[in-house]
């Protein structure tokens, strides 16, 4: 690859540290986007504090339920009560809206990835909205090859875990195509696409990494899985791809 791409912001600097991280938290719950949301306070307050604690195991829908909002172990069920779900997805719209102010600055930014309750602690960026984009990575949805009627169906379950894993490891630095900031004459530093051809109980990904300033493959792979075509088997073909793209990522840097 040509040494002058951008690279993708993976792990340029060592992690923030736990009291810059604590700093962090405080300042985003006395602000004024926080300070009078006491359910978002208490919500990012457990997430945090789990992670700083080492405790990422136990982040899950079922314990901030019982934990962060009070309901009755011997009555919940996460299948049937959605409220988890939808204040974790207030709890990210609402950090959003408070990095929108720039308040971050260029201190420490907490974001809870989609797909994920575990928080993403990063470094703020340093860089302009523009040169931003020219270091994200573009997300084209792979394409369904055969399968007859299940075919597009499972292609899709694919591409929203592949979407899931690849935000909890690069949060908004991750670009669909399809977004407003890709059509603006910025384009992201690589495009991740392919298709996924499906025939019975075998499916096999082929997937590319194009070098957005070059138009060259930097990073060609195939991933063969068999099994029933269910949830099961698209999780396990997007861990696939997601850790043979990071280990050629982490590998560039070295």
């Amino acid at each position: 690859m040509n040494a002058s791409t951008p690279p993708l912001l993976l792990a340029a600097e060592p992690a923030p540290s736990t009291d810059d991280i604590r700093q962090a938290l405080q300042q985003i719950l006395a602000s004024g986007t926080f300070a009078r949301a006491p359910r978002m306070c208490r919500l990012l307050a457990f997430l945090v504090g789990k992670k700083l604690s080492g405790a990422e195991r136990d982040i899950n829908e079922y314990a901030i339920g019982l934990e962060v909002f009070g309901r009755d172990a011997r009555t919940y069920s996460t299948g049937e009560d959605p409220l988890v779900r939808v204040q974790v997805g207030r709890l990210r719209e609402r950090l959003n809206a408070y990095y929108r102010t720039g308040a971050a600055g260029d201190g420490v930014r907490i974001s809870i990835p989609v797909g994920n309750y575990v928080p993403l602690v990063e470094h703020a960026a340093r860089v302009a909205p523009a040169e931003r984009r020219r270091q994200m990575l573009a997300l084209a949805p792979l394409q369904a090859i055969g399968g007859g009627a299940a075919g597009e169906p499972f292609a899709r379950g694919v591409n929203e875990e592949l979407s899931a894993q690849l935000y909890a490891t690069l949060g908004g630095r991750m670009l669909r195509p399809e977004a407003p900031g890709n059509v603006t004459g910025e384009p992201a530093a690589h495009r991740l696409e392919g298709s996924i051809r499906v025939e019975q109980e075998h499916v096999r990904a082929s997937v590319r990494l194009i070098d957005g300033s070059a138009g060259h493959i930097a990073w060609l792979s195939q991933f063969d899985r068999h099994g029933e075509l269910g949830i099961g088997l698209q999780e396990e073909l997007a861990a696939a791809i997601s850790t043979g793209l990071s280990a050629y990522l982490l590998q560039l840097r070295r």
